[in-house]
């Protein structure tokens, strides 16, 4: 199977303008949300090599806390954008350097070849964006029931 580390790679140097770098540690978290142009007629084998080689890395770097959450959507409908990567991190410093490893591993274990992902989903782009209230908060201590 064939990895899309290099998607993953182009994608993390596509987004660090120098500008976006700069955050502040206590700030809220940062979202980063990928949107891919994929082919439906190759996106089973897109998503089974997200399934068994790309989330195992990413869940990785969930668990040394590099970042807080990632994963993958998919629609059928609304527009031509049918694929979308999340990731949510403390700072958008934090959802680079992750990326950055992410590719590093990706290509390590399955070399720079773009793979069924990269194939079936050619064009991309992103956003990063500070997150806002959600119903995922914790309540702070004090505050009424």
């Amino acid at each position: 199977m064939r990895s899309y580390s290099l998607v993953l790679i182009l994608l993390a140097a596509i987004a660090t303008p120098a500008n976006l770098v700069a955050q502040e540690s206590e700030s809220p978290p940062t979202l980063r949300l990928s949107f891919f142009m994929c082919d439906f007629n190759q996106l089973d084998a897109a998503m089974e090599e997200v399934e068994s080689q790309v989330i195992p890395v990413w869940d990785e770097l969930v668990k040394e806390g590099m970042v807080m959450s990632h994963g993958f959507f998919v629609h059928s409908w609304a527009s031509e954008w049918n694929v979308g990567i999340y990731t949510v991190a403390e700072s958008i410093d934090a959802v680079i350097k992750a990326s950055d490893e992410a590719g590093r591993r990706l290509a390590a274990r399955y070399g720079e070849d773009p793979g069924a992902f990269g194939t079936a989903c050619p064009h991309h782009r992103d956003g990063f964006y500070v997150m806002g209230p959600s119903t995922g908060n914790e309540e702070e201590e004090g505050e009424g029931n």
